[in-house]
């Protein structure tokens, strides 16, 4: 792949180029000569900043070159990405010479994590002249960023010239992997903490917290915080860093935001000061540790993934969900009828314990909400209520649209009747349930259970899919569940008071 930002000689010496990949027509047509009048910001480990400016337009191998001052230093993306420095091979007049010292104040480390120790150097030097500009705008984009490790300073190019020349060396109008480090809402040191913390997390771990290569659905993972926590992809982390690394990616909410984290933050939990040059940011864990945490890493994957489709397939409906909840606020206005339905509603009347579990779990196939609701106390089975909720609704709606005569929808005891094959409808519901009592009788005021059964949920559209495509037979998902479950009476009736889960 040829290299569109580079260090090439001139008659004066030494210029760093910045290929565009057009040819003189081409680059007129462009209208790229405005590029020539973007600055850009080299900042010295002492605090200096300092403007660069480009100082013409030059052909070079059939493309036109915009070139200005020399900047001896290594693309941070290719650090990233563990390569090389922005010099063609066999330019060493052009290098700086070696040296064995590191980033000005970054200490060596007892334990040195995965990736090259060299890129977390470049990232604190990166992170230090990101400080050091203050208020000044500069690229965010680690292809945008030289550094010189060796000396510490870091040149942030003109962000309109460094993305022409990386749609130029990508072909491609969209360049994955500097964006997988920008997040789309957020601005000034919010903006630079996340992209410190999403590069800390590539070089401690190995892998982008946020991989997609859909622009849609990277935005997407980064609003919603869909990512797997450090622990699982550094196993043994120092709990500090990994924290904050954490807390810089979660995502952003109006009700629920997180704790803002700072580039100094970072930097400082980086490069702990008197150590001695000995910090240790990773520890051994035994292999006992380490097949529990894969054990745990594979569960939360697992429920992490179905709460993230289950999610995203409600906003794909919002437009129909929001149509039946105005229906809805509309029957709502009848309060006579609604104060009718409640006295006429279902209840754990003449139930014992026992049957007020099985009554509860039967209700999830027929998307019973009002017979969940009277047999558990309001919270207990708040998020099942709400999923069936949610699936009634849209399997409503969706019947009434689509003008069908089978519903979209069947319960999942009914399909294993069938004999649990391929099937064009949704399944939904609970099979394979057993109840074990674990402490309590009849005559006591709670009792608790253990329930274990499988819940099956609707086959998932895949990206691929189209939304018209005409449905084929499929094999609903499962999940294994053991429940356990605290009942109490309330005015003589048994009701469910407490739901703990855990898959199995």
């Amino acid at each position: 792949m040829t290299r569109r930002i580079e260090l090439f000689e001139t008659e004066n010496g030494p210029a760093l180029g910045f290929d565009t990949g057009l040819d003189e027509r081409a680059f007129a047509q462009a209208r790229l000569a405005q590029f020539i009048t973007e600055p850009g910001l080299v900042a010295h480990p002492g605090g200096a900043v300092e403007t660069w400016k480009a100082s013409g337009v030059r052909e070079r191998n059939g493309s036109m070159v915009i070139w200005g001052p020399a900047f001896h230093g290594q693309r941070l993306d290719r650090l990233l990405n563990a390569e090389g420095e922005v010099s063609p091979p066999g330019a060493a007049l052009l290098r700086p010479p070696p040296s064995a010292g590191l980033c000005p104040a970054t200490p060596r480390r007892g334990a040195e994590p995965p990736g090259p120790p060299a890129v977390l150097d470049a990232i604190a030097c990166w992170m230090r002249a990101r400080l050091a500009l203050g208020e000044r705008t500069a690229s965010l984009l680690p292809f945008a960023a030289l550094i010189a490790v060796e000396t510490g300073t870091v040149f942030f190019a003109p962000e309109n010239l460094a993305r022409r020349c990386m749609r130029a060396e990508e072909n491609r109008a969209w360049i994955s992997g500097g964006e997988w480090y920008i997040h789309p809402d957020l601005a000034g040191t919010e903006a630079a903490a996340f992209t410190a913390a999403a590069m800390l997390y590539r070089a401690l771990s190995g892998t982008v917290p946020f991989p997609a290569r859909d622009e849609e659905l990277l935005r997407q993972d980064m609003r919603e915080g869909n990512f797997p926590p450090l622990r699982f992809t550094a196993p043994g982390l120092d709990p500090k860093i990994a924290g904050l690394i954490q807390s810089a990616l979660e995502p952003r909410t109006k009700t629920a935001a997180p704790k803002t984290v700072s580039l100094a933050e970072l930097l400082e939990a980086l490069n702990p000061a008197g150590d001695g040059g000995t910090a240790v940011l990773f520890h051994s864990l035994s292999a006992g540790e380490l097949l529990n945490l894969e054990k745990e890493k594979e569960r939360f994957l697992k429920q992490k993934n179905l709460r993230v489709k289950t999610r995203r397939f409600v906003m794909r409906n919002t437009a129909i969900i929001a149509g039946c909840v105005a229906a809805l606020l509309i029957a709502a206005l009848t309060a006579r009828s609604i104060v009718k339905s409640r006295a006429e509603g279902p209840s754990t009347a003449g139930m014992d314990s026992a049957q007020v579990i099985q009554t509860y779990y039967n209700a999830f196939g027929e998307l019973d909400h009002q017979l969940m609701e009277a047999c558990a106390e309001k919270g207990a089975g708040k998020s099942d209520i709400e999923m069936v909720v949610n699936l009634f609704v849209i399997t409503k709606v969706r019947q009434a649209y689509e003008m069908q005569g089978a519903p979209p929808l069947i319960s999942a005891a009914a399909w294993q009747e069938s004999g649990a094959g391929p099937v064009e409808p949704a399944v939904f519901g609970v099979t394979g349930l057993t109840i074990e009592r674990l402490s309590g009788d009849e005559n006591a005021d709670t009792i608790r259970y253990r329930a274990a059964y499988t819940l099956w949920t609707p086959y998932q559209r895949q990206d691929s899919e189209t939304e018209t495509a005409a449905p084929e037979p499929r094999q609903p998902q499962s999940l294994r569940f053991s429940d356990e479950l605290t009942l109490a009476k309330k005015r003589g009736n048994w009701r469910i008071t407490e739901i703990n889960r855990s898959e199995l």
